[in-house]
Parts: structure tokens; C-alpha cells; sequence
């Protein structure tokens, strides 16, 4: 069996030691084990420019060393994700690795499991595994958070995660778990309704941290631009892309009356940006007077349930900092937001000013408006089988399509490059 591991740790510690006594008895059991210390590879953030769906179907457009990552997980049999937690998530260093994986699928849509996923581009997918370092204040919420998000994500590669331990469990334990080929997955975690806010006193001014990697070319730039309009009070933006400003940001965010995160859903979570930020953050920790702060994310799949797991963890950091949690905007299909005439956004617009001016006039997120925005939550089950039946046809996929077709891609769609050749 070939395993891969992508040691998630930015630097050399107990995690590296767990792993060092991991490996013995995979190989001794007559397995192939490759390690990959993601610190010593080159891996640029994921900028969502979709060059490895539409420009070179199957691998990253930026020649960086997601190539030999990428080669060795579609290829292995096993891939163990391992990495400490930090504010709550796997390190920013496996964030952005996980992003690098979007090659590894297919832009297409199906139905699966009632909802929008994406094709599989190889025949097969390895099993998963997760491997965490907690923190000192690590606790069943957060593992559990964590769980079910990178439960989604193995979902959407087209397998499943069969286990997510901490180094607290005997590497023997992993080894054997990796090497049962016959072990379960865990289960899917149910849908979730979305959260609950707080109300505050009413703020003055906003302080907005768009976290797309594209910038201000993103929609997320157009979420913030419109409930900032609604508020109609001061505000600045910051863009996390800007990595050089980090040290700014962070002290913007420490001096600011009212905080709102956004970004657009990254391999069900955050992009690695803003996980960068969000680690910067720690030293705000127990702080007196952070302050209050409400979320933006959208997605590119049709229904907002896909955001639903990421919330709970946005919940979650807000408590880790200290901070009034205001609540989630969640918007499924926002990748069509930059594109669409202006009048197909009008009722979207719209009811981000609501929020933004119920924010200025009552201090809290309105949860009618959050409804309205994150409609459809899902779709109904009866348009299943009709969906399916979209999904097959050309206009289904003439977004991509015809970027593959301005690239000269058109034909290599399903390219496989990756792929070891037997």
C-alpha cells in the first residue's frame, strides 16, 4: 500500500517526533510511506484564478511544488492529513495545502448525497485520515467542528475520512487504522440550521476584512461594498490577500468598533489567507474590549447548507477571541455575483443594505434577512432527479466550458496529468 503523509507542522516539534514513530510500523508492514514536510515545499496560496480547470485542466497553473504534493496524494492508497491546531483549525500550512488539491477535481457538478458536488477527474481517491496536535485549550467542541469539516471536504475529493485522532492516541493505534483497508468512515455529519447572534450596542463604524484571495477583483469585496452601503457609517476595508500589511491589519482589527470578516467557502472552510490572518490574530486572546464581529461566506455551490460547517467554527473564534459573535452571512451561488447584470443582484444587494443598516440602527445581524439571503438553504428532495437531469446537459456547464474553449483547453477537460502511468 502507498501512503502519503503531508505533515502539516510549520516547524519541527512534537508533532514531527509522533510522526518519526508513526512510520516504523507502516513500513515494517511492507508499505510505502512518503512524508511531505509541507515547510519545505513552495506553495503558493490558491488565488481562485481556476487556471487548473480552465487553462491546465488537472494541475495548477502556477508552477509551484503542488505538482509533486498533488502526484503523490491522487496516487497514494492512504493520505494521512497531519497538523497542529491553531485558533481552533489545522495550521495554515495544511489550509493552504488542502486548496492546492482543487486540481485533483473536476468543475462539472452532480448530485451527490441530495446536494451540488463536483466530479471526480480520477478513477480513484485515496482513503483519509486526520491527525491533529491540539492546543491547551483543544476541547471535544472544536475536535468535533474540525471533524465534520474535513468530513465535507473528503466528500467533496470523492472519498470519505475513516478516522481524526490527536497525537494523544498511540501511533501504533494510527498505523493500524491506516492499514485496515476493510476500516469504516465516519459518518457524514448532519445539516445544520444556521447560528444565533447577539445584539450590541449599536456601532459606529466598521472596520471590513475582505479574505478573498482575488481581492478587490472577488465577490466577496461586492458582499462587504453593499452591507457597508446599508450601514452608511464610516467604514475601511482591508484586503488579507495584502500578506505584507498583516501586522497592520491585525492592529486595525484590535482598534475597531465593529469587525466583519468575509470570504468565499475554500474546500469547505476558509482560504488559506485567511487562516494566515486568523493565526495572527492570537495574541488578541483573552484581550478585554475585542471587538464584536460578524462574518460573509459565500460559495459557489447553488445552496448555502455548504457553509453551514464553517459557521460553526466562525462561532466558535469569535468565543476564542473574546468577541460578540453578530452571526453568518451565508450565500450559496455567489460566484455569479461579479458577473450578473445589475438588476439580477438588485433583491441580493438589497437585503445586504437591509443588514447593514439594521447593524447601524439595532446592532445585530437581522436573522429574517440572514433567511432570505442564504434562500436556498437547500433544494427540495422531488427536484433531485430534475437537477440530475440538468446537470447532463451542455448548458449545465457552458460557464466553464467556455473558458476551456477561450484557453484552447476545451479538449484536455478531462485530462488526468497526475496520474502515474503503470
Amino acid at each position: 500500500m502507498n501512503i502519503t503523509i503531508l505533515n502539516g507542522s510549520p516547524e519541527p516539534g512534537r508533532l514531527d517526533r509522533y510522526l518519526a514513530e508513526l512510520k516504523p510500523p507502516l513500513e515494517a508492514g511492507g508499505h510505502s510511506v512518503r512524508q511531505l514536510d509541507l515547510r519545505d515545499l513552495t506553495l503558493r496560496y490558491c488565488v481562485g484564478c481556476w487556471g487548473c480547470w480552465v487553462k491546465t485542466p488537472g494541475e495548477c497553473s502556477n508552477r509551484d511544488d503542488s505538482h509533486e504534493m498533488g502526484r503523490a496524494v491522487i496516487n497514494a492508497d492512504f493520505v494521512l492529513w497531519a497538523a497542529p491546531l491553531k485558533m481552533g483549525f489545522p495550521s495554515e500550512l495544511l489550509k493552504r495545502a488542502n486548496d492546492k488539491h482543487l486540481p485533483l477535481i473536476h468543475p462539472y457538478m452532480e448530485v451527490d448525497q441530495g446536494e451540488a458536488h463536483h466530479l471526480r477527474r480520477y478513477p480513484k481517491s485515496p482513503r483519509l485520515g486526520l491527525l491533529l496536535e491540539p492546543e491547551a485549550d483543544t476541547g471535544a467542541r472544536d475536535l468535533q467542528i474540525v471533524t465534520d469539516i474535513h468530513c465535507r471536504t473528503a466528500l467533496n475529493f470523492k472519498t470519505r475520512l475513516e478516522f481524526s485522532l490527536t497525537t494523544d492516541t498511540a501511533p501504533a493505534d494510527i498505523a493500524r487504522r491506516i492499514t485496515d483497508q476493510a476500516a469504516a468512515c465516519l459518518p457524514l455529519p448532519k445539516r445544520l440550521p444556521a447560528t444565533e447572534g447577539v445584539t450590541v450596542n449599536p456601532p459606529r463604524s466598521l472596520t471590513l476584512f475582505n479574505g478573498s484571495p482575488r481581492g478587490r477583483k472577488g465577490n466577496t469585496a461586492i458582499f462587504l461594498r453593499e452591507i457597508a452601503a446599508g450601514f452608511g457609517g464610516p467604514s475601511e476595508t482591508h484586503h488579507l490577500v495584502r500578506l505584507n500589511d498583516t501586522d497592520k491589519m491585525v492592529a486595525a482589527f484590535a482598534e475597531a468598533e465593529c469587525v466583519i470578516l468575509g470570504f468565499p467557502l475554500y474546500t469547505d472552510s476558509m482560504p488559506g489567507v485567511v487562516k494566515h490572518f486568523i493565526e495572527a490574530l492570537e495574541p488578541l486572546k483573552g484581550l478585554t474590549g475585542n471587538p464584536p464581529i460578524g462574518f460573509v461566506v459565500q460559495s459557489g455551490f447553488p445552496e448555502g447548507l455548504h457553509s453551514r460547517f464553517v459557521e460553526r467554527y466562525l462561532e466558535k473564534l469569535a468565543e476564542r477571541l473574546g468577541c460578540p459573535y453578530l452571526g453568518t452571512v451565508v450565500k450559496g451561488n455567489g460566484e455569479a455575483t461579479r458577473v450578473m447584470p445589475p438588476e439580477m443582484n438588485a433583491s441580493l444587494f438589497a437585503n445586504l443594505q437591509a443588514l447593514g443598516a439594521g447593524l447601524a440602527a439595532e446592532g445585530r445581524f437581522d436573522p429574517d434577512i440572514l433567511g432570505k439571503i442564504a434562500h436556498p438553504e437547500r433544494f427540495p428532495a422531488i427536484l433531485g432527479p430534475v437537477f440530475r437531469i440538468f446537470l447532463r446537459l451542455p448548458v449545465a456547464h457552458s460557464y466553464f466550458d467556455k473558458m476551456l474553449e477561450k484557453n484552447g483547453a476545451y479538449e484536455r477537460r478531462f485530462a488526468q496529468p497526475l496520474l502515474n502511468q503503470k
